[in-house]
């Protein structure tokens, strides 16, 4: 009698092999159905860590509380005891922020390319504008673009210059409308990786220097940092506002804009404003003789080649006479 071989199990054994098989298939689903509770810790994770990285990005209300902590700092200085060699390293590092970094690096060199540097130059403007607190470069250049573009008017972000007299916001900088995240600045800091790092994690580089000065020294901290920012913000606002109401006026321009000679002294040559909106991409803000521009002269000396100014427009006293009024 021939016996057919057969490789599967009897029927008694087949059905404990299908019921061991089922309850294996279950235990296989169990063990690959994803774990809800990881899922929310993870996702909750990763929001805090998307919010803390949020609060390294440049911010105006931000800017304007440092303005006002390193203001407070200001005023303390006088009372810490320190001798005068610290008052010394606070003016350099304001010439560090206010000139190097604010006016030749984001003013002249970021928002109007005035002149051309060399790679080491464009990293020196930039981390000086950086740790003085203005926020990012190219930030700080669309902002400023846009004032050019409608100066006192609606739109300006400076919006100091709309009011009618002075007032307490006139020189708060946390009340500008900077416009950080608008697509086109994101467009331009993509084939930026330096620009794009610092607009990133702009806090952070900040916070990181600070605390770095902090632990070295408190006088250093006080004098190295926070007295150099509040004389660049300050003075700054002071100049954004005071040119655009008081000064005379070389030039017909469609704005309020001025010159000052005691706000030139106060912010390396800033303080000649009308000048500047009559002739923005000029890297030189000095018209008269004694207009003395400190920025220009260190533009002069760092050995940096300022492109060829355009043709002078016709100054007031040339327009009255061919029968144009002052604006």
């Amino acid at each position: 009698m021939n016996l057919e071989l057969n490789d599967r199990a009897p029927a008694r054994f087949a059905g404990g092999a299908a019921v061991d098989n089922q309850h294996a298939g279950a235990g296989d689903i169990n063990h690959a159905r994803p774990d809800i509770s990881a899922n929310r810790r993870r996702a909750k994770a990763m929001k805090f860590l998307r919010r803390c990285r949020s609060y390294l990005l440049p911010s105006a209300p931000r800017i304007g509380a440092i303005q006002l902590a390193t203001g407070a700092a200001l005023v303390i200085a006088p009372f810490s005891g320190a001798t005068w060699h610290w008052y010394l390293v606070a003016l350099f590092g304001y010439f560090m922020h206010g000139c190097i970094g604010h006016s030749i690096g984001y003013h002249r060199y970021f928002a109007h390319r005035s002149f051309t540097a060399p790679k080491w130059a464009e990293v020196l403007f930039t981390f000086c504008g950086a740790l003085g607190c203005v926020g990012p470069p190219l930030a700080w250049s669309f902002m400023h673009r846009r004032h050019h573009a409608r100066p006192d008017q609606n739109g300006d972000p400076y919006t100091a210059h709309l009011y009618p007299r002075p007032h307490w916001r006139a020189l708060f900088l946390g009340d500008y409308r900077p416009g950080y995240s608008e697509k086109r600045l994101r467009r331009v800091l993509r084939n930026q990786p330096l620009q794009r790092v610092v607009h990133r994690y702009y806090f952070g580089i900040v916070g990181g220097y600070a605390l770095a000065l902090l632990a070295i020294d408190w006088y250093l901290f006080l004098f190295g940092w926070a007295v150099p920012v509040a004389l660049t913000l300050w003075i700054s606002a002071l100049d954004a506002y005071a040119a655009h109401h008081w000064g005379y006026r070389n030039y017909q321009t469609r704005d309020a804009s001025r010159n000052l000679w005691w706000m030139a002294l106060l912010f390396w040559g800033e303080g000649w404003h009308n000048n500047h909106h009559a002739r923005p991409g000029d890297w030189n803000f000095r018209q008269r003789w004694w207009e003395f521009d400190i920025g220009a002269m260190v533009i002069t000396a760092m050995g940096l080649r300022p492109f060829a100014a355009d043709k002078k427009p016709a100054t007031i006293h040339e327009s009255r006479r061919e029968g144009i009024g002052e604006a």
